[in-house]
């Protein structure tokens, strides 16, 4: 399925959301949060009646009150750590250093992913045409993950570059491959984040709707909705 909810204008550069839009992220980080608890269990057993759920629920909290760090991943998770280290009794300086080596150790896992050979055709395809930029708010290494030879940058948030759907990082692309907001066109899955941070920095938008299903998170329309992503060679 291909909706156009207005006419595609001329497309310069080319900017993909990464999680659950080049590859599905649920198992990923299914695996990769089993092991950071399991290693959590291992160093510090008076973590142990807290179980995936629990650390997903202390996240979620976090996230809800602050939206800097909801858009942050990585540093989302890192005070998640903090915070329940220090709850377990564990002192301020041991919790920091201990959060930064469970975050070595998630990442390892998280960074294991297998990208569909079709969406390595798409982006090769795209890439001979298009300069690609990776824009996303999680932690996904394009390097360690395969994807590095089809972008010409990548960005991620950080202490001074906040996450979607703030526009920061569409700016930081914009500042260094140079072209009008309306010359990218931005590829993601989320209606919030990707959809309306493309919008909000003036950009063209595809929005990946997998399920076909009206999603209320939608507030503001995409350009195009596209149903899976090899229909991108469709449009372009």
């Amino acid at each position: 399925m291909i909706q156009f909810h207005r006419r595609l204008r001329p497309v310069k550069v080319i900017s993909f959301d990464l999680d659950d839009t080049l590859y599905d992220n649920r198992p990923v980080m299914q695996r990769a949060e089993q092991a950071l608890v399991d290693h959590l269990h291992d160093r510090f057993p008076q973590t142990s009646h807290w179980q995936l759920d629990d650390w997903r629920a202390m996240r979620d909290a976090l996230a809800t009150q602050n939206s800097l760090l909801a858009g942050n991943m990585t540093a989302l998770r890192l005070t998640t750590l903090q915070q329940g280290l220090r709850q377990a009794g564990i002192s301020e300086p041991v919790a920091r250093q201990a959060s930064e080596d469970a975050m070595a150790h998630f990442l390892t896992f998280r960074n294991r992913i297998e990208v569909a050979p079709e969406v390595h055709r798409l982006l090769d395809a795209l890439a001979g045409r298009f300069p690609l930029v990776a824009i996303s708010n999680g932690n996904a290494d394009v390097n360690k993950i395969g994807l590095q030879p089809y972008f010409a940058a990548a960005w991620q948030p950080s202490d001074k570059v906040r996450g979607k759907p703030t526009t920061d990082m569409f700016i930081a692309a914009q500042q260094e491959l140079g072209f009008h907001p309306s010359e990218l066109l931005h590829i993601g899955d989320h209606p919030i984040s990707d959809v309306q941070g493309a919008a909000r920095f003036g950009a063209q938008s595809v929005w990946l709707n997998e399920s076909g299903l009206h999603n209320p998170n939608l507030t503001w329309l995409p350009t195009v909705t596209v149903q899976n992503l090899p229909l991108l060679g469709d449009i372009l």
